[in-house]
């Protein structure tokens, strides 16, 4: 049968343990191989490689990471969907508008669609719109992540984003992450 989604999340905890124990050599040993030139810590590279092994992120064609570069809302929702491991679902939403600014044709529409609708694990603006390539914030980031634990607003409570940046602290998922709400960099959606 199919994992479920808290099979799927232990999976990636184990995950990242192991890659965790890769990096804890001694000291006359080699680091791991770095496969992005331009990830140099090993809290980052542990947590990219990590995301890279289950498909959720991954580098570019010219061996760069580009940590420093920003996320839009529509690659944090291919994010999430990779995470849940729910790609196969995917189908079901290509050709459905949920939202008036992310028609059929957009290249991140199903995964938006499904986020949305099938998942609830993210919503649009109080216009009615998506704004698929405004950059996602840590606030908004730590928002789907917790809805994809199973959290509910009510549960949350309180000002938004505050409280979900709050319950994501004490969550343990902003270990190594300055809570300010702000664009999300790569190298921190990956962290």
């Amino acid at each position: 049968g199919k994992p479920s989604m808290k099979n799927r999340i232990v999976s990636l905890l184990l995950l990242a343990a192991m890659a965790a124990s890769l990096l804890v050599l001694p000291a006359q040993a080699a680091p791991p191989p770095n496969r992005f030139y331009d990830l140099s810590d090993g809290a980052s590279t542990m947590a990219v490689e990590s995301l890279r092994l289950m498909g959720v992120m991954d580098g570019y064609a010219n061996g760069t990471f580009r940590p420093n570069g920003e996320l839009t809302r529509a690659q944090f929702c291919k994010m999430a969907i990779g995470v849940l491991n729910a790609e196969s679902q995917l189908g079901l939403y290509r050709t459905v508008t949920v939202f008036p600014d992310v028609k059929p044709s957009y290249w991140a529409a199903a995964y938006i669609n499904m986020s949305a609708k099938g998942l609830n694990i993210i919503s649009g603006y109080p216009d009615g719109k998506f704004y698929p390539d405004r950059i996602v914030t840590l606030g908004q980031a730590c928002t789907i992540l917790l809805r994809v634990l199973g959290y509910k607003d009510g549960n949350v409570g309180g000002v938004w984003p505050d409280s979900y940046l709050g319950a994501a602290a004490r969550a343990g998922l902003l270990e190594g992450i300055d809570p300010v709400d702000g664009p999300l960099t790569r190298r921190t959606a990956a962290t």
